[in-house]
């Protein structure tokens, strides 16, 4: 049987911001975002300034992005 890929086990994932996000997710109830770095993510671009987001979200990379089924973009800590 194979390990299952989970984001938090990636080199590219990134957890909480800081403490307020650790505060809003855990008192609050407030979703935590599991956040995705690779180079090749799904970049969303912000067409005023132009820019794009450092991140996008786990669950935006799995379904729409470079990750996919197969979980391409996955590459183990180290």
């Amino acid at each position: 049987m194979t390990e299952i890929k989970t984001c938090r086990n990636c080199k590219y994932y990134k957890g909480y911001d800081g403490v307020f996000d650790w505060i809003s997710s855990r008192i609050f109830g407030f979703p935590t975002l599991q956040k995705c770095f690779h180079p090749n993510r799904v970049k969303f671009v912000d067409y005023v300034n132009g820019t794009t987001s450092p991140y996008t979200t786990c669950s935006t990379e799995r379904s729409y992005g470079n990750c996919g089924i197969m979980r391409n973009n996955w590459e183990a800590k180290e």
